[in-house]
């Protein structure tokens, strides 16, 4: 693997550890570009990083803890694909529509990832909806 496709690994892998696990926020300006796409499972399109930092504690707010479990991680020089498995307790506030179930939640998801410059600028993420709404709705 080369340099770049290494770092791009880190990036991505810190994307997950640190945005999403830990909710570092302040790590948004060295994973993201300012300008940086994302479209996601919930019909979502957004740009930049306030956009995307209020989303990441939209749903990191409805659970005690969150997770993701990288399960493959495919580079190709700028361009990183992952097949994810996100979990949680909901039992800190709403998600999707749903008061807080108590559940440990957990579903499946696949992102792909563009960067440039060892950051993201453009991210496209894809959950299994139909298994995460049959566990809210359970």
């Amino acid at each position: 693997m080369t340099d770049e496709a290494q770092a791009n690994a880190a990036t991505v892998r810190g994307f997950y550890a640190e945005l999403w696990e830990q909710g570092d926020l302040s790590r948004l300006p060295a994973l993201l570009h300012d300008d940086v796409a994302f479209q996601g499972t919930f019909g979502q399109v957004m740009r930049g990083h306030d956009a995307f930092g209020a989303y990441v504690r939209s749903v990191r707010l409805a659970f005690s803890a969150y997770r993701c479990d990288v399960r493959d991680l495919l580079v190709q020089d700028a361009r990183v694909a992952t097949r994810v498995c996100f979990s949680g307790r909901h039992d800190a506030g709403p998600f999707l529509d749903f008061p807080p179930t108590g559940r440990d939640l957990a579903w499946e998801g696949v992102g792909f990832f563009t960067l440039d410059g060892g950051r993201i600028r453009h991210l496209w993420v894809m959950g299994d909806m139909l298994g995460l709404m049959g566990q809210l709705k359970a």
